[in-house]
């Protein structure tokens, strides 16, 4: 008895335990737990705070030093001592300390841009991962639908077989059709599944890793109203990466500028205050200079040198990619909403299906006609499917290279 219980109150919890795991998520609501608890932001997080770290450790710090020296000058019997108090304080004198700050500044604003940057494109890898996920959905239920036929039809098969209107092989080939759909859903079904375990990885940690995710908005194509060349001017003038490498070329001049200072000699100064043990007491100045007379610091001068030059040709690279990454995505979304366009008005409906189903059980429809009818639906449905998934991923990538002027607007 108490075994028919336990069994009892597990069909009972199965299905409560099972709808826990899932998760019905929007896509703003998506983007929303990445940016709470994405550990792939967090590892973003860390890389700024370590090139920000090496940007503090270029600064200039007066970090004067201290020493005491205490000196026993004995003559004969008599006892005699010297005590000196000395700080000692190098000084640049030609504004190193202040150029040095102002690249550090600079390299740091660069790190917090990068980071930026790399977050939407972490983000972009959120709304891809949903979108796809979408798509598997409808397709799934797309080839469930086709099942839903094709059972329904050889049922009517079998008790038509029994009377002796049908033959067994058109049986039999139902058995194929179904057994065909069936492999189909089944894989549409896993690689949804791994979708949905790649976008948890993105939005949750820890025990909500096993969250299956069930989008639920809808997407659909949406034209937008932008001219490529407006794009384009937009992603030069604010696109994150770009103005990082801007004041990287910037932090770089400085450090030029500092390194072609730094061969001339610095001034080491020295001040402090001395004591003698017969009462006699007094301040001390002095100071050296280290004179460059070989080395004159060339070796650092060339490295900077080619270190900015190299981050000047890379910034106009750079600008040549941004502008071809703006057009390729633009003409993307100009192709596939053609695609859309044409194709809309043609797609076979799940009435239609229904109907063609209901005419092969009274006999308007042969066998082939209903499983042509059949295999139209299921791929026209997954063309939409798939249009409308590709369009929104091609909107999303657009969104990101144009430094998210698409949907900034909209939003405005």
């Amino acid at each position: 008895m108490t075994r028919y219980i336990r069994w009892t109150l597990l069909l009972v919890l199965f299905p409560v335990m099972v709808h826990a795991q899932s998760r019905s998520i929007t896509l703003d609501e998506a983007v929303e737990h990445f940016q709470q608890n994405s550990l792939q932001q967090e590892l973003a997080r860390y890389d700024r705070l370590r090139k920000q770290g090496e940007a503090i450790r270029y600064k200039t710090y007066p970090n004067p030093e201290v020493s005491i020296n205490r000196e026993q000058l004995n003559a004969g019997t008599v006892d005699y001592q010297e005590t000196t108090y000395m700080l000692s304080q190098p000084i640049e004198l030609l504004g190193q300390p202040f150029l040095r700050n102002q690249s550090a500044s600079k390299s740091q604003k660069a790190a917090e841009l990068q980071f930026e940057y790399d977050r939407l494109q972490l983000i972009w890898q959120v709304k891809s991962l949903y979108v796809e996920n979408w798509q598997l959905s409808q397709k799934l239920e797309t080839y469930n639908r086709a099942l839903e036929v094709i059972r329904k039809v050889r049922s009517a098969a079998k008790a038509r077989r029994v009377e002796g209107s049908f033959s067994s092989l058109q049986v039999q080939r139902f058995n194929i059709e179904l057994s065909r759909y069936r492999k189909q859903r089944d894989e549409v079904q896993l690689k949804r599944t791994q979708i949905s375990n790649r976008l948890a990885t993105f939005l949750f940690s820890g025990q909500e890793l096993d969250t299956q995710i069930q989008v639920s908005d809808s997407l659909t194509v949406e034209p937008i109203n932008f001219h490529e060349q407006a794009l384009i001017q937009y992603a030069l003038e604010n696109r994150a990466d770009l103005a990082a490498l801007e004041q990287m070329v910037d932090a770089s001049k400085l450090q030029y500028k500092v390194e072609k200072r730094d061969r001339l000699p610095d001034l080491n100064l020295n001040i402090g205050y001395k004591e003698q043990s017969d009462g006699v007491e007094g301040f001390v100045i002095g100071g050296s200079i280290t004179l460059p007379m070989i080395n004159q610091n060339r070796g650092n001068v060339t490295i900077t040198q080619a270190q900015t030059r190299s981050r000047q040709t890379e910034l106009a690279l750079k600008q040549q990619v941004v502008r071809n990454q703006v057009s390729t995505a633009y003409e993307r979304v100009e192709l596939v909403l053609e695609q859309w366009s044409s194709m809309k008005e043609n797609v076979m409906d799940g009435s239609m299906l229904e109907a063609a189903r209901a005419a092969y059980q009274q006999g308007r429809y042969s066998l082939v006609e209903l499983l042509d009818a059949t295999q139209a639906f299921v791929d026209g449905q997954i063309m939409t499917y798939e249009t409308i998934a590709d369009y929104n991923q091609a909107l999303f990538e657009l969104d990101v290279q144009s430094a998210g002027r698409i949907f900034n607007s909209q939003n405005n």
